[in-house]
């Protein structure tokens, strides 16, 4: 029996898969080849060999490294494995802002002079406001603003605007709120002639944050699905008796209905790693309904014209792929897709700056109206933000989309744990605000003892989730309430119902590094200096810290030590930094620091370094 050659499977790089050749010549082939020279004809083709395998080992390993999150390094295939894991990529993120609307109503002209409520206006939603420092910046309104409906959760203030002179009211000011974001609405249109399976196009566009709506030729709606398979949607209406005639009557409580409605026309979206949006129809191709090709009681076994009984005959499992089943696919139409685009950290505006009308379509019934009042009432809306909008910020790198995918794999859409909730807030999609920073925890935990009584006479077990935003300058800042309102609508769709969860603030303290060093002879002071207070600005980069961190003087000195031309750090000295263009709180470092640890509060709190260029300071001591 001939002899079974030993083969080795577990060697890859060059140079050992050369030598194992040459082992093998020496082996096997001994009287047959004896020159192993580097300039025998043999070597060469042994190198050449080693260097396919070489090659094919690398691309080996490359491809299934590629196939695992934790190790991919391709965007593209680490954006492929977080929308297969559940999670959806940010590449930008919208601020929002709570608008005050006005409008003019004319006064009656007989006594009691009281508003003329005919002429009142419906704005509807995705009105466009520009800002007046930036015009190119504008924000879109995510609600229709009724004029006419007043109830505890959207009131209509009624003011007087304007007197004759005789002191009777001649106008009236009306003001109601509406939630706005970041962005502006784009159109692009695709054609499609004849069907084919889950059609895909592209909308070659950056910082994307939703589709609003696509219509086709027919003007029929397509709706947006999570996956193919979901064939329901969320639909709101309003409490009107044609739409909901037992529960009109409580139109002040609830103004908008909310039903789940069966489509067959939908798509879903996914980025790629150009941020370009991708959106992919269904598979439906067929004219016939779904039950004449898939079997059902009604059509197998029951004597079709086929012959007595069909339940013999072999069908093709891949019918369903023709059906309806993951939607149709649009054919011989053309889509007309409506999206928003815009966020980011320069949509973060100060108040009183969101006031410029850019696009805003009105509703009022003119019949019988006076028609130069129905002018002057459509001109007279306006727009304001009596508070800075807040929560716009970047898209998501690579590494963080990779880390909250991988983070909100596990939680399954459902909020169970600490970690489900924070990373669930991390993750808000980018229409409702940017959340910097999130902490959560139950407020007994980290209440002192003579408040833990309140919370064993309410609800201990309520988990509190403590957040922060960033401003316009990309600093630390309070949410704003619309931020908040958002979080709290999108946590309540994955929240177990037995949970409470209250939305607050966390607290950002200040602070200022001062340090004295020493350096080495034959070195350049200003260098070192400068050195020393670069690596510090990177240790405190606000992106790199969590809410309730605490600060170690060790680590400032073990950090400060690893420049090179230091001698000794003598001295490292942090202090508070409070009110101006600091944060409002104050905090006692000095309490606060037990055996070189700067300890955070009992209230969740983050220390920031605002302003590195000037809040860090050192100088170099000599004797």
């Amino acid at each position: 029996m001939a002899n079974v050659p030993d083969i080795k499977y577990y060697d890859k790089d060059f140079s050992t898969l050369k030598q194992d050749l040459i082992n093998y010549a020496k082996t096997y082939f001994q009287n047959s080849y004896m020159d192993f020279s580097p300039s025998a004809p043999g070597n060469m083709f042994m190198e050449m060999a080693a260097y396919v395998g070489d090659v094919l080992s690398f691309y080996t390993d490359t491809q299934l490294q590629e196939t695992l999150l934790l190790y991919a390094q391709e965007r593209k295939n680490i954006i492929a494995l977080a929308y297969a894991l559940g999670y959806r990529p940010k590449v930008t993120t919208a601020s929002s802002v709570t608008l005050d609307t006005y409008q003019l109503l004319p006064a009656n002209a007989i006594s009691p002079y009281n508003p003329l409520w005919q002429y009142v206006l419906r704005v509807e939603s995705n009105a466009s406001i520009k800002s007046s420092s930036n015009p190119s910046t504008t924000f879109i309104t995510q609600n229709s603003i009724d004029f006419s409906i007043s109830s505890s959760f959207d009131p209509t203030e009624v003011t007087v605007y304007q007197y004759d002179g005789s002191g009777k009211p001649l106008f009236y000011l009306l003001k109601k709120q509406v939630e706005a974001i970041s962005g502006q609405i784009q159109t692009a249109t695709f054609t499609f002639g004849n069907p084919e399976q889950f059609p895909t196009v592209t909308i070659n566009d950056q910082n994307i944050i939703e589709v609003l709506q696509i219509t086709d030729s027919d003007d029929n709606t397509w709706y947006e699905v999570p996956y193919l398979a979901q064939d329901t949607v969320f639909d709101e209406s309003l409490n009107l008796p044609p739409n909901e005639p037992n529960y009109y009557q409580e139109n002040n409580a609830a103004r908008f209905l909310l039903r789940l409605k069966k489509v067959q026309r939908r798509f879903t979206t996914r980025f790629d790693d150009d941020n370009n949006l991708i959106l992919e129809f269904g598979s439906g191709v067929t004219s016939m309904a779904d039950e004449t090709i898939i079997p059902n009681p009604d059509n197998v076994g029951l004597g079709l014209v086929d012959g007595i009984s069909k339940m013999n005959m072999a069908y093709d499992p891949s019918n369903f792929m023709y059906t309806n089943e993951y939607g149709i696919a649009p054919q011989n139409t053309t889509l007309t897709v409506q999206y928003l685009v815009g966020g980011g950290i320069t949509a973060n505006l100060p108040s009183n700056d969101i006031n410029l009308n850019n696009t805003v379509n009105t509703v009022i019934n003119s019949y019988n109206l006076n028609s130069n009042l129905v002018i002057v009432v459509r001109d007279s809306i306006r727009f304001n933000n009596p508070n800075p909008s807040s929560g716009g910020g970047p898209g998501e790198t690579t590494e963080q989309i990779r880390l909250q995918a991988l983070a909100n794999f596990p939680t399954q859409n459902r909020n169970v744990t600490k970690a489900d909730y924070l990373v669930r807030a991390l993750s808000m999609p980018a229409k409702f605000g940017y959340i910097s920073k999130a902490y959560v925890t139950q407020d007994y935990l980290v209440a002192n003892d003579v408040d833990k009584q309140n919370f064993i006479n309410s609800n201990p077990l309520a988990i509190s989730i403590y957040i922060l935003s960033n401003d316009i300058n990309d600093k630390i800042t309070t949410a704003s309430n619309v931020v908040k309102q958002n979080l709290k609508t999108y946590l309540s769709y994955n929240k177990m119902m037995s949970d409470a969860v209250n939305i607050k603030d966390a607290y950002y303290i200040n602070v200022k590094v001062n340090f004295d060093i020493s350096i080495l002879p034959a070195y350049n002071s200003q260098d070192i200096l400068t050195n020393c207070i670069s690596i510090l600005k990177n240790y405190f980069d606000i992106t790199k810290w969590q809410i309730n961190q605490p600060i170690i003087y060790s680590d400032i000195y073990n950090l400060i030590g690893t420049v090179k031309g230091v001698q000794s750090v003598i001295k490292v000295d942090l202090t508070n930094a409070a009110g101006g263009n600091y944060s409002t709180y104050s905090y006692d470092l000095k309490s606060a620091t037990k055996q070189g640890v700067i300890y955070p509060s009992l209230d969740p709190m983050i220390f920031e370094v605002r302003y590195p260029d000037i809040d860090i300071y050192g100088k170099i001591v000599t004797y």
